[in-house]
């Protein structure tokens, strides 16, 4: 009786992981994530232990970057590299976004990794322009998909769904490394309530974990948060203060 009443049905699976119902459908039909069928219709019923193990616990084969050793903590330039790292980046400016951005990119795009950069348009402009002159070889990296660049979805679970499907294909080509930045006040911290926002990132976290993403860097428009919002964003990513503060706050 015990192990039937803590079976969860998809939609609070969903919850349960702030991911999409057509995730776990997928992840399920492709034997990735476990499920039980029940009933006449075969509904999906999930086990907590299972829907933990999923989303802390080791990758599933196939699933995740294989990342040597010798990453879990080194300095690559003038950016700090330790394997799972989700940091958040703290502007007052367009040209301190920018400069904090180009700094990440720069040192992230090397052979074997696969960068990505969501942010509008006109912010990705306004990088890659700067990228460019400490790395000509810009077009050449997105071109051949070391950087991908695109903007957030209208939702959160779009977004999972666009990070699930990503990463899964970047794992699917190669990528040794994985690397996240994006202008989160500029994309769904303008449709979402602080809140919510602090929600999407304490979701994202531990689909960040079972790919092994080497470094995530979420940025946050201070002339937009309160100080309490800003302390949210902060305890959200504790791993930012592990770095000087210099290169993260700007």
């Amino acid at each position: 009786m015990k192990d039937r009443e803590d079976l969860l049905n998809i939609k609070q699976a969903a919850r349960f992981l702030n991911v999409s119902e057509a995730s776990l459908r997928r992840w399920t039909n492709s034997g990735r994530l476990n499920c039980l069928r029940v009933g006449g219709r075969r509904e999906r019923r999930f086990r907590r232990a299972d829907l933990l193990t999923f989303a802390g616990g080791p990758a599933p084969a196939g699933s995740a970057v294989s990342v040597a050793p010798h990453t879990r903590d080194r300095e690559t330039g003038g950016f700090p590299v330790s394997l799972g790292s989700h940091l958040c980046g703290l502007y007052a400016s367009d040209l301190s976004r920018v400069s904090i951005t180009v700094a990440f990119l720069a040192d992230a795009l090397r052979p074997g990794s696969v960068c990505y950069f969501v942010a509008a348009p006109e912010v990705r402009d306004q990088v890659l322009t700067h990228l460019e002159r400490r790395r000509p070889s810009v077009p050449a990296d997105v071109d051949a998909g070391r950087l991908v660049l695109s903007e957030y979805a209208a939702s959160v679970p779009g977004q999972y769904d666009y990070w699930e499907t990503s990463f899964s294909a970047a794992v699917q080509k190669g990528a040794r490394t994985l690397r996240v930045v994006g202008d989160v006040s500029g994309g769904l911290g303008q449709r979402l309530a602080p809140r919510e926002v602090v929600e999407y990132e304490v979701g994202l976290h531990p689909m960040l974990q079972r790919f092994r993403v080497e470094t995530t860097l979420c940025l946050y428009d201070v002339r937009r948060s309160s100080g309490l919002d800003v302390l949210d964003v902060l305890k959200c990513h504790q791993d930012v203060f592990r770095y000087p503060v210099e290169r993260l706050f700007s």
